[in-house]
């Protein structure tokens, strides 16, 4: 069996008694690791598709003597589905605003088949944004919708627009948005110093807003990381207060569940030492460090 990706020959070892559905296991695994996903195969110039493949899968390998697999990074896959994402937002609101006689059962179809078709690349709070979508246009589809699931659907798109476009961006331009996030945690830096005095004073939704727009600064930061990683930023030599990447990591990951037991014990006083002492010096160093590695804009 000659194994061709994207045109190009593979070596890839073939066990005697291994099925079509086990070697292309094997070279998905490969795949995967490379940052690539399949989105195309055909066996000896044969396509297939979903159904196709399962009547293929156990065929003994020997039987087939060429296979050629189209791959895609993972990256450009996960943009196409939100650029199909906001395509599908756009065309609901539109169509929530102007109260047009729209095929709802059609939107509320498209959205199903964007769930099941990139559930494994949409991350869990973009899915379950997917789906909330796609209940609203169930709704819709159910029944001529009223004025107010209208107003619903309209301003539900509208977020997951806003919310789409940056997951997008990071996609396509992953230092812009490291740059970004920079910024906004120096914007809420301040709050974050508030946070015991917020707590004692009972304003314990502001503390929360305050850490729960930190968590996601932070976890921006962690989606960026591999993405400029894949635009050819170095990580492995990146240093933040002399520590590796993955070194700063595991240090900060041990401040951060102290913080997170701390704020489910309402300990303010041990809130403050860390936010002060640990929390800011290192969010402020990492940020310092990443800047100076991408350079300027």
């Amino acid at each position: 069996m000659d194994i061709m990706v994207n045109g190009e020959d593979i070596a890839l070892e073939i066990g005697s008694a291994e099925s079509v559905g086990e070697v292309l296991a094997r070279v998905d695994e490969l795949l995967e690791k490379a940052g690539s996903i399949i989105v195309g195969l055909s066996l000896d110039g044969k396509p297939l598709d979903a159904d196709s493949f399962q009547t293929e899968r156990d065929r003994p390998a020997a039987e087939v003597g060429r296979v050629e697999i189209v791959a895609e990074s993972a990256a450009a896959v996960r943009a196409k589905a939100l650029s199909t994402l906001l395509d599908l937002l756009a065309l609901a609101r539109e169509a929530a605003m102007e109260n047009r006689n729209e095929n709802w059962t059609s939107l509320q179809g498209s959205a199903q088949e964007l769930e099941e078709a990139f559930s494994g690349l949409f991350s869990a709070d973009e899915l379950s944004f997917v789906r909330d979508l796609a209940t609203l246009l169930d709704k819709a589809a159910a029944a001529a919708p009223d004025e107010r699931l209208r107003a619903d659907i309209a301003l539900r798109c509208e977020g997951l627009e806003i919310f789409a476009r940056e997951r997008l961006s990071e996609i396509e331009n992953p230092a812009a948005e490291m740059r970004k996030a920079a910024l906004l945690y120096r914007s809420q830096a301040g709050e974050l110093a508030e946070l015991p005095v917020l707590l004692q004073t009972g304003k314990d939704e502001r503390a929360m807003k305050a850490i729960l727009l930190f968590i996601e600064t932070f976890n921006k930061v962690i989606r960026l990381l591999p993405e400029l990683k894949r635009r050819g930023f170095d990580t492995e030599t990146l240093k933040i207060e002399g520590l590796a990447l993955s070194e700063f990591y595991a240090a900060f990951n041990v401040v951060l569940r102290e913080l997170a037991q701390s704020f489910e014990d309402r300990d303010a006083v041990r809130i403050g030492d860390l936010v002060e002492y640990e929390v800011a010096p290192r969010m402020a160093s990492f940020f310092a460090s990443i800047e100076e590695a991408l350079g300027t804009p």
